[in-house]
Formats: C-alpha cells, sequence, structure tokens
C-alpha cells in the first residue's frame, strides 16, 4: 500500500472573486495537487508560497493549472 501525504492548510488569496468561485478552484487546485502524485511523504511539507497571475478573463481552470505547476515546482526546490 502506497504511502499518501495531505496538505493541512491551504490558502488562496484571489480577489474580487466570489465565495463560490473560490471554492471551486480550491477544489481544482486540491485535485491537481492529488493527481500530479508528486508531493513528499507527509510530515516532509514545507510552508510554502507561491504566487501566480491571472486576470479577470482568467478561467478556474487555467489558474488552477498555474498554481498546482508552481506549487510542484516549488515543492521540487524544497529542501
Amino acid at each position: 500500500m502506497a504511502a499518501s501525504a495531505s496538505i493541512d492548510h491551504l490558502v488562496l488569496e484571489v480577489p474580487g472573486g466570489s465565495a463560490d468561485a473560490g471554492r471551486e478552484l480550491a477544489l481544482l487546485v486540491a485535485a491537481g495537487l492529488g493527481e500530479a502524485g508528486a508531493l513528499p511523504q507527509a510530515g516532509d511539507l514545507p510552508t510554502l508560497r507561491v504566487l501566480v497571475t491571472g486576470d479577470a478573463h482568467t478561467d478556474n481552470a487555467t489558474l488552477a493549472h498555474r498554481i498546482v505547476a508552481a506549487t510542484l515546482r516549488g515543492l521540487a526546490l524544497a529542501p
């Protein structure tokens, strides 16, 4: 059985969106990180801050993809 990792706390600061859009984005990011299968084992997860950009025309799926990619890049650089 494979060990699993979990994220205890995920904060997304997205100005100007609705609560429903924020929940949708969070679920997309969580799904993307889960599908990546590249997270460190539990206890090895660092505190990580990533910055991604978008504008009023950036859809949640695109923004989630950017967040997942930036998170995975950040985790790869973490000691």
